[in-house]
């Protein structure tokens, strides 16, 4: 076992436990190789982090289980680079929201903190994996948002974007990577609770429940000047509890998790065929770490 905690050695960031403190559930970095509808789970034997925040070409941006700071890990060299938190305030983790993205302009990677500050305004800032010092940037405006983050960024088309609500959204917010400025995009479709953006080949896609047995993928097309693109339509039963999660790099299959009972399913783009993915015959997925992980990549 790989514990980051010991290759750490860094004083300011320890703890020491007493009768009183918080109980923290760590998370594992566990791999998911899919095969022919078939699901095979390879073990890292990383963990001694808290919450997986984001990834980024392969890397993983977590808290530390002392919640006191950030940790950038490469799952494949072990390597563990510590970041200082940023802006912390006295409110859950739902009212913060990460993003890790790597800038071709400047060659650097950057990690994206967007958080409500005292004022209920939503405030940004981000840190350099080189200079690791935080700085503010202008914000994005607070209309769009609900009272918390409920959606993960997604990195696709040079910029950062958020579904900015739960459902009802009629826009989505961006930020360029590059330039830092922010700004809005009207939706193909108004969200709904289970649609989802994806990264798909580097194009970013709306995947969203248009009614109840049917699921649309919109790709954006921004560099053609297109917009947005309706490229695919599924139908079935029980579509509407499909939740999207990833696209697989290199790969041709969307993947899904079915909402409360943890199924996972595979679209194939090409063939236009949705099926089950089984680990050992069993199509009941039951690790909730693995879920984490698998949905952030």
């Amino acid at each position: 076992m790989f514990s980051i905690e010991d290759n750490l050695s860094l004083s300011k960031f320890s703890r020491r436990e007493t009768a009183n403190s918080p109980v923290h559930y760590l998370s594992y970095v566990t791999y998911v190789e899919v095969q022919n509808g078939e699901g095979k789970v390879i073990e890292s034997n990383i963990s001694d982090f808290q919450n997986i925040l984001a990834t980024c070409n392969g890397l993983v941006l977590a808290t530390r289980k002392d919640t006191r700071g950030l940790l950038v890990i490469n799952p494949v060299t072990r390597r563990v680079l510590p970041l200082p938190r940023g802006t912390i305030l006295l409110y859950a983790e739902c009212y913060h929201s990460y993003g890790f993205v790597f800038s071709h302009l400047s060659r650097e990677y950057k990690v994206v903190h967007l958080f409500r500050d005292e004022s209920k305004s939503i405030a940004c800032e981000i840190i350099s994996l080189t200079t690791r010092s935080w700085r503010a940037v202008n914000g994005p405006s607070s209309e769009h948002f609900h009272t918390y983050f409920s959606r993960k960024p997604v990195a696709a088309n040079g910029s950062l974007h958020w579904l900015p609500c739960g459902g009802g959204c009629s826009c989505i917010v961006s930020m360029g990577i590059d330039d830092e400025k922010f700004y809005t995009r009207i939706l193909p479709n108004r969200s709904r609770r289970n649609d989802r953006l994806v990264e798909i080949g580097g194009l970013l896609s709306f995947v969203t429940h248009v009614v109840e047995d049917t699921l649309e993928i919109w790709i954006l097309k921004e560099s053609e000047g297109e917009g947005w693109v309706k490229r695919h339509t599924i139908t079935g039963s029980g579509i509407r509890n499909l939740v999207p999660t990833c696209m697989m790099k290199r790969g041709r299959e969307l993947f899904f998790v079915k909402e409360r009972e943890n199924h996972l399913c595979a679209y194939d783009m090409e063939t236009l065929e949705m099926r089950a993915v089984e680990f050992d015959g069993v199509a009941l997925w039951r690790r909730h770490t693995l879920f984490q992980l698998f949905a952030s990549y």
